[in-house]
C-alpha cells in the first residue's frame, strides 16, 4: 500500500495541461515537467546496480512498505515560531524536507529507464485546505532550500495561491524528486497505513496530526511510509530521530 504517486500523475497529464488550464483572464505558466533524471539541473546520480549494497535488500523487500507513527518533542519549535509571529506548518515541512536532503537514503530514485539513483535535492509537496471549501484540499510543491528565512517566504507566497487554485493539484505535473507531506490538525493519532498498491517511489512520506500540551512539553504524533527496499528500522529510527532535532535546533 503506498500514496497513490502514479495516479495523481496522470491525473495532472490528462488534466493539467498548460493548453488546457485557464484560469480567469489569464493563463497559467506551469514550471514542473515529469523528471527523467536529467532536467533543469535536478539530477539522479546514478548508482552502479550490481555492487550496490542495497541490491538484494531492493530485491527481497521490493512489494514491503514501512509504517511508523511517533510522537515527537516540538517545544522549542512552537515557542520559537509563536514568539516570531510565523506559523507552525511551514516550519514542520521544513523540517521534514531538511531530514530527507540531509541522507542519500532518503533521496533513492529512478529514472525514466527504471536505473536507480540519488537525487541531487528532494522537494517538499504538501497538502493545503482550500478557502471556502471545508473538507477540500489541494497539494503545492515549494523548492527546498536550506536557508528557512528563504523557503518560509517562498511556501508563504505558494501556499496563499493554493488555497485558491480550486483543484487538488496546482501544479501542472508532479515531479519525481518529492517527499509527500499532510496534516490533519483536528486529530491525535496512534497510527495510519495506505490501502491499495505497493508503494513504488523510494522517498518517505510524512503525515503530521494535532499537537498536544502535557506537563509544559508540546508533541506532535508523525506518521511515516517508508519503502523497505531502501529503509530499514535503522533509518526510520533515524528519520524521526533528526526530525526531532531539526525542529529543536531550528533557531538556534
Amino acid at each position: 500500500s503506498s500514496f497513490p504517486w502514479p495516479y495523481l500523475r496522470s491525473c495532472a497529464k490528462l488534466f493539467l495541461s498548460p493548453a488546457s488550464q485557464h484560469h480567469g483572464d489569464v493563463r497559467h505558466s506551469y514550471i514542473f515537467d515529469i523528471f527523467d533524471g536529467e532536467e533543469k539541473g535536478m539530477g539522479l546520480k546514478p548508482i552502479c546496480y550490481d555492487s550496490w549494497e542495497r541490491r538484494e535488500y531492493l530485491e527481497f523487500f521490493r512489494k514491503t512498505s514501512i509504517y511508523m507513527t511517533v510522537r515527537i518533542d516540538i517545544t522549542a519549535l512552537y515557542e520559537a515560531v509563536k514568539h516570531r509571529g510565523l506559523r507552525l506548518y511551514p516550519a514542520l515541512v521544513y523540517c521534514a524536507a531538511k531530514t530527507v536532503n540531509s541522507h542519500p537514503e532518503f533521496r533513492y530514485g529512478r529514472d525514466s529507464q527504471g536505473n536507480i539513483g540519488i537525487w541531487d535535492r528532494i522537494d517538499p509537496y504538501y497538502t493545503v485546505p482550500r478557502k471556502g471549501a471545508p473538507g477540500h484540499f489541494s497539494m503545492k510543491l515549494t523548492e527546498f532550500c536550506p536557508d528557512f528565512s528563504q523557503f518560509y517566504h517562498a511556501f508563504e507566497k505558494d501556499y496563499a495561491l493554493t488555497e485558491n487554485c480550486g483543484r487538488l493539484l496546482c501544479d501542472s505535473t508532479i515531479p519525481e524528486n518529492i517527499c509527500g507531506i499532510s496534516i490533519v490538525p483536528d486529530l491525535s493519532f496512534e497510527g495510519f497505513s495506505f490501502s491499495g498498491d505497493t508503494k513504488e517511489d523510494f522517498i518517505p512520506f510524512a503525515m503530521f496530526g494535532q499537537l498536544t500540551s502535557d506537563g509544559g512539553r508540546i508533541t506532535l504524533p508523525v506518521g511515516g511510509e517508508f519503502s523497505h527496499a531502501v529503509n530499514d528500522g535503522f533509518h526510520v529510527s533515524l528519520f524521526f530521530r533528526e526530525l526531532e532535532q531539526n525542529a529543536r535546533e531550528l533557531f538556534r
